[in-house]
Order: structure tokens, then C-alpha cells, then sequence
């Protein structure tokens, strides 16, 4: 009785191995490629959202403590915001965009950057739309966009603040 039995594997074999494990990596590959580039998106949708929702909201806050609007005057728009403030040593506060970068300038000191190096802002305008009788109000539009991505992503903010005094 002759029973011929072989050990170890052979060429078909080693290729079949060879081809399921590099189909298993490029796969593996791939999805990491795609939960990389969806975590950079989704981090690029955060910061502008973050950014966008506190800007707007400094520039409410400070329109609602302000003592008056300097500019624009009633009725019109601009892409600078100018207040009058209470306080000597940050009147007259104003609010200004260049270059994608939102600044605030306070009394006579100089101009500070509101937003990071990652995002842009653009398309500034504030509207004032206060009338006689009615306490200054003053309406807020800007785009923010992520500059720092592939694949950029902008959103539109607006909102309105009524100097409360």
C-alpha cells in the first residue's frame, strides 16, 4: 500500500492566497482612504459652523450693548459696521473684513482677527435698518467658507441686533 501524500502547498494555492489577501488590504485601503476624507470634510463643516455661529454672535452682543450706530446711517448698507460704545477706550467699535479675514477694531487700538486661518469670510454686509422712533437695528449677512479643505465648504449667516438702550 503506497499512499502518497503530499505536504505544503502548491503554486495555485500560494497565488489564491496571494490574490484574496491583496484584495482583502485594497479593500482595507480603501475605506480608510474614505473615513479620512469624510473626517476632514465633517471637520471643515464644524469649523465654519463654529466660527460662523460666533461671530455672528459677538456682532449681536456688541450691537445690543452699543449706545448708537456711527454707519451705516439709516436705510443703508455697508460692508463695515461702526458703534458707539459707552465705554471711551472702545469707542467707536467697528467691525471690518479683508483679505477672508473678519477683524474688530476697538477705540484706537488696533485691529484684532476674529476667524482662524481655516476659514474665509466673505460677502460682509451690515444693514441699517433703523427708522425714526425706533431703536437703531442692524441686520448681519456674511458667508463663511473653509478654505483649508479639498473639498470647501461655505454657509451663509444672518441675523439682526437692536441696541437695547
Amino acid at each position: 500500500m503506497n499512499i502518497n501524500t503530499e505536504k505544503g502547498i502548491s503554486l495555485v494555492e500560494t497565488i489564491v492566497y496571494i490574490a484574496i489577501f491583496s484584495m482583502f488590504v485594497v479593500s482595507l485601503a480603501s475605506f480608510s482612504t474614505t473615513l479620512s476624507t469624510t473626517r476632514l470634510h465633517t471637520q471643515g463643516v464644524l469649523e465654519v459652523n463654529e466660527q460662523g455661529s460666533q461671530i455672528l454672535r459677538l456682532i449681536t452682543q456688541t450691537i445690543r450693548n452699543a449706545d448708537g450706530v456711527n454707519s451705516p446711517s439709516i436705510s443703508a448698507s455697508s460692508a463695515t459696521l461702526s458703534i458707539e460704545t459707552g465705554v471711551p477706550a472702545t469707542n467707536p467699535t467697528t467691525f471690518y473684513a479683508s483679505g477672508g479675514v473678519l477683524y474688530i477694531t476697538e477705540g484706537s487700538g488696533s485691529a484684532v482677527a476674529l476667524t482662524n486661518n481655516k476659514i474665509s469670510v466673505s460677502n460682509l454686509s451690515f444693514t441699517n435698518l433703523s427708522r425714526p422712533g425706533t431703536p437703531n437695528i442692524v441686520r448681519v449677512a456674511f458667508t463663511v467658507t473653509n478654505v483649508s479643505a479639498r473639498d470647501p465648504f461655505t454657509a451663509n449667516f444672518g441675523g439682526s441686533g437692536a441696541i437695547r438702550k
